[in-house]
């Protein structure tokens, strides 16, 4: 049998499954320089998509106020 064939025989929760073990396996074969750039090229893409207010909040939202006046402040040379 061909797993092409067998594969519409998967329910929803085995499907989930299917996808959850994907992605593992190709995240457990990655280096963590991989990772790290896989992760950082991702941001990127998330930051990229947002406005100049949503980048502050989204700052405020993960790190803090400060960090984000701290950002600012090493940016204009302050």
């Amino acid at each position: 049998m061909c797993i092409r064939d067998s594969k519409s025989n998967l329910n929803r929760e085995q499907f989930e499954q299917l996808k959850e073990r994907y992605v593992d396996t190709i995240v457990d074969s990655m280096s963590s320089k991989d990772l790290y750039e896989y992760v950082a090229n991702d941001m990127a893409d998330f930051v990229d998509k947002l406005s100049e207010f949503e980048v502050y909040e989204e700052i405020k939202y993960t790190l803090d106020e400060e960090m984000l006046d701290e950002f600012i402040t090493t940016i204009k040379g302050e």
